[in-house]
């Protein structure tokens, strides 16, 4: 079993706390410099991923202590990373709730053109951001679900309307595109009207690998159906498990001959002892009744040895098919895993040898 290995392009390890570490690199947040190193660095790894999860608003109760909401739009971030990187996948957050497929569609095409064959992208639906858009959020999880739905078709369209072999470049017949070969979208649906083409090509035929995230019966359904992965929050692994089952279950209905992947977030507080992990979760997290809080996904506090044991743990309980690391509590975090954990995994044969961009889902007679 190989697992799909991502790495947060979220400043995790400067959250809560942390940021007030000499080495959390705090004042250079904004530059994206810290970000772009660890980026290379999990790519160095063997990381197959780099996923930007992304919050749209800034809740200004807690901008005075805490940086959890600060940071670059993913869509700018990703092209900074497209020419600092030259294998890894990058995936990033869209918030179908509130955006248009047309401008959508066209970044994501540009930033296919910056990176060939390794970009993908995350289909959310938002829970607030009323104050900030023009559009209405849809009144209920459905609703937005199914605007989701139809803007990744329109996405999907507009890229399929100008296809890569429509440019031809005959400087002797003076033809630079085949015009027949360019398509308007002319969609009109319950949520868009969108006429398209876009202005420039798709890079390659097929659509881009495509996840979702969330949770509930609206999330399940899509992934299962539709999805290539899904990004969940499972704590316990019976959640991981729960989860998983779902969305195959789903993909089973659907009559498709490959199943979603489940990832799970793993937050990892790591240090080269259990006890200076110990000190950093106490400097750094405030108790959340009897227990610290270090994130809202499956946790580990601990060495390198003990990120290994749970993924390890959860892997031949057949209860994910990858993780995204959350690396947090300090830069300490970033380095170990990516010096420590990963190769470690390499080893176990849970990881691929030679890592491919992506997270396309695995075809049923592999499984």
């Amino acid at each position: 079993m190989s697992l799909v290995a991502g790495f947060s392009t979220a400043p995790t390890w400067m959250r809560a706390q942390a940021w007030r570490r000499d080495d959390s690199r705090v004042e250079e947040l904004l530059s994206g410099e810290p970000i772009v190193e660890a980026v290379v660095m999990a790519e160095d790894a063997g990381f197959d991923v780099a996923f930007r999860p992304d919050a749209l608003t800034l809740p200004l109760g807690s901008i005075r202590s805490d940086p959890a909401h600060l940071g670059l739009d993913p869509i700018v971030q990703a092209a900074q990373l497209a020419g600092a990187t030259r294998r890894i996948g990058l995936v990033v957050t869209v918030s179908a709730t509130f955006a248009e497929p047309y401008p959508v569609a066209r970044q994501l095409v540009s930033l296919e053109h910056l990176a060939p064959g390794r970009i993908g992208w995350n289909v959310v639906t938002s829970r607030s951001g009323d104050e900030q858009f023009s559009v209405a959020r849809l009144p209920d999880s459905a609703s937005r679900w199914r605007r989701a739905e139809e803007f990744i078709d329109v996405v999907e369209s507009l890229r399929a309307g100008f296809p890569a072999d429509a440019l031809r470049a005959d400087r002797d017949a003076g033809v630079l595109f085949d015009r027949d070969r360019v398509t308007a979208t002319d969609h009109r649906g319950e949520n868009f009207q969108v006429a398209g083409p876009l202005p420039l090509p798709a890079v390659s035929p097929g659509r881009l690998p495509l996840m979702v995230a969330g949770a509930g019966e609206a999330t399940i359904s899509l992934a299962g159906r539709r999805a290539d992965a899904m990004f969940a929050a499972a704590v316990e692994s019976s959640s991981s498990l729960a989860q998983r089952a779902a969305i195959r279950e789903r993909a089973a209905s659907a009559a498709r001959e490959e199943r979603p992947r489940l990832l799970p977030g793993i937050s990892l507080l790591l240090a080269d002892t259990r006890e200076q992990a110990a000190a950093i979760e106490e400097a750094t997290y405030p108790r959340d009744r009897e227990r610290r809080t270090v994130g809202p996904h499956w946790s580990v506090v601990g060495t390198p040895d003990d990120a290994v044991a749970a993924i390890v743990e959860r892997a031949e309980a057949r209860a994910i098919d990858g993780f995204i690391a959350f690396p947090v509590g300090s830069w300490r975090s970033v380095e170990l895993l990516c010096t420590r954990v990963m190769p470690r995994l390499r080893e176990l044969g849970l990881v691929a040898e030679h890592p491919v961009p992506g997270f396309r889902p695995e075809r049923e007679d592999t499984l």
